[in-house]
């Protein structure tokens, strides 16, 4: 005669995979929330320097030559 497996608790094996799969999804969702968080900082911070980087006066480039390049014009 089978005897069906015993139950720890009274608990349905039914019951207790909802359990773990509870408990895997309340850990990925902290580990969500924290990537989240970090996304938000990133884009954050990249929206903060390119307002930085707009208000920056413009780079004008000053070349300064001891003696004039020499012409490389062909008669």
């Amino acid at each position: 005669m089978l005897r069906e497996p015993s139950l720890r608790n009274g608990a349905s094996p039914r019951g207790e995979w909802w359990r773990r799969i509870d408990r895997f999804a309340a850990d990925l969702n902290v580990l969500l929330v924290v990537f989240a968080i970090g996304l938000a900082t990133l884009d954050l911070t990249f929206l903060v320097t390119q307002h930085v980087i707009d208000r920056l006066p413009q780079v004008t480039r000053v070349v300064s030559l001891d003696t004039p390049a020499p012409s490389t014009r062909l008669p």
